[in-house]
């Protein structure tokens, strides 16, 4: 580097000021040029700002989990920067590798990567076992943390909260009217347990914020969503409805737009928040409903194509993206390819004399069909961060998704996910299970787990 001689007659606090606004190809180009440089480059502050101009200031997916930024060691800071840009640069590219595999052979249920990519629970049984991926790359290993065993014999099931990282729930699979858990996997002891039911309505469906999502559709009453504030630990329940010959079976629910969207065969039916009383039970009435143009079945995932960015209480304020946020549903279709559907908000509803708490309108998009699906099966696992990047699954050939702005005739663009149909980046061994519950990802680490068939499971990086 030309400049080095005019740096050197500088002080080192002007130094690192320079070095706080390099790029990172810069920093790490000057750091070869001599003792002094690396040093100074290696300093905390200056990847501290690296990290928050480069990765959260730019709305990128940020790897590992969330935490106070104060906690993150200059190391730390340096691997999630220089992992997030290789990720954001080179995406489209990556080829995957198994970084680490369990030498446990016992046969995993489900398998769920946990929000921030370093933690793994398997299910077996009634039994979850937490694992925690630790090392640096090259050299990672697996560590057998803690279990957990739902009181009873139902095999149990785990659901994660996309919005809260670290917190799950855990209840019976099939059976209705059993126990239930919630946990915190950021604070110590590593399974800390919340809120605990001894007896709940329906089965686990899903967790958001402070309300638990339970699937009471197996009532003669048709049932529907029986909603629980696990915060207040509440004995009241809010019920979402659901109309038996009209909706089909529930397949999943998300939070988008300050509504509850719950996805079924049929349909989207949209709810309010709903306020969960104390005691008793409310009954809440739909927003909207938007039907699909043809049935829909699992696997299911959604994204907006934004970046939850980071959780941590000394984070700082960037101003989000100006795109309105669409939500895009991607379901496994009729015929097995991968049906995609997007919520797009309508632009003249404000000025309507009535305005919608729910101005969207349901639009249908082109489905992703790769060649080899007469012989697949169809889609086995569709996984999407909030950002748009994930993967899907057809006949144990894992491919790559990446956000992308998709023009609409006649004259609209959003961002959504473009599915690439034809590069493969992994291969499930053949024999191995690669459904829905055998599979997981996290797109700020570019990480999945793929369950084995023989039992254990595999760790694999994508870069």
């Amino acid at each position: 580097m030309h400049c080095t001689s005019s740096l050197d007659k500088l002080a080192d606090d002007i130094l690192i000021q320079i070095l706080q606004a390099l790029s990172v190809r810069e920093i790490l180009t000057l750091r070869c040029t001599s003792k002094r440089y690396y040093s100074l480059s290696k300093l905390r502050c200056v990847w501290y700002a690296v990290f928050c101009a480069e990765v959260l200031a730019r709305h990128l997916p940020p790897p590992g989990p969330s935490c106070s930024l104060s906690a993150l060691s200059s190391t730390d800071l340096e691997y999630r920067t220089l992992l997030a840009l290789s990720l954001s640069l080179g995406w489209s590219r990556s080829k995957a590798n198994v970084i680490v595999s369990s030498g446990a052979r016992e046969t995993v249920d489900q398998i769920v990567l946990v929000p921030g990519g370093m933690q793994v629970l398997t299910v077996h049984g009634n039994k979850v076992v937490f694992w925690l991926i630790s090392g640096k790359p090259g050299s990672h290993e697996l560590q057998n943390i803690e279990a957990w065993s739902l009181p009873g014999d139902d095999a149990c099931m785990v659901v994660k909260d996309m919005e809260c990282q670290g917190i799950i729930a855990i209840g019976s699979r099939d059976n209705p009217n059993r126990h239930a858990t919630v946990f915190s996997l950021s604070l110590k002891p590593t399974l800390n347990k919340l809120c605990d039911y001894s007896l709940i309505p329906g089965t686990v469906a899903g967790i958001s914020r402070h309300l638990l999502f339970l699937d009471t559709t197996s009532q003669q009453d048709g049932g529907g969503i029986e909603v629980l504030d696990w915060h207040t630990k509440t004995e009241g329940t809010a019920l979402l409805p659901r109309i038996p010959d009209l909706f089909g079976a529930l397949l999943d629910l998300v939070h988008f737009s300050d509504h509850i969207l719950v996805m079924w065969e049929a349909c989207i039916s949209v709810f309010p928040v709903p306020h969960v009383p104390a005691e008793g039970r409310t009954v809440v009435a739909h927003t909207k409903v938007f039907m699909f143009y043809e049935h829909i079945s699992s696997p299911i995932a959604f994204t907006t194509c934004v970046s939850r960015g980071w959780s941590g209480a000394d984070t700082p304020v960037y101003a989000p993206p100006q795109e309105t946020p669409s939500l895009t549903i991607a379901a496994r279709g009729k015929y097995g390819g991968i049906c995609l559907t997007m919520l797009i908000r309508l632009d003249n509803d404000e000025g309507a004399k009535y305005p919608s708490s729910f101005p969207y309108r349901l639009l249908r998009l082109s489905p992703v069909v790769p060649n080899e699906i007469q012989d697949s099966g169809g889609c086995t696992q569709i996984c999407l961060g909030s950002s748009g990047r994930g993967m899907f699954v057809f006949g144990g050939k894992v491919r790559l998704c990446a956000p992308s702005l998709l023009f609409m005739p006649p004259c609209e663009m959003q961002f959504g996910p473009e599915f690439e149909t034809e590069k493969v980046v992994y291969e499930i061994e053949s024999g191995d299970v690669a459904g829905g519950d055998k599979v997981d990802f996290d797109e700020g680490m570019g990480r999945l787990v793929v369950a084995k068939e023989r039992g254990g499971f595999d760790v694999v990086q994508l870069l």
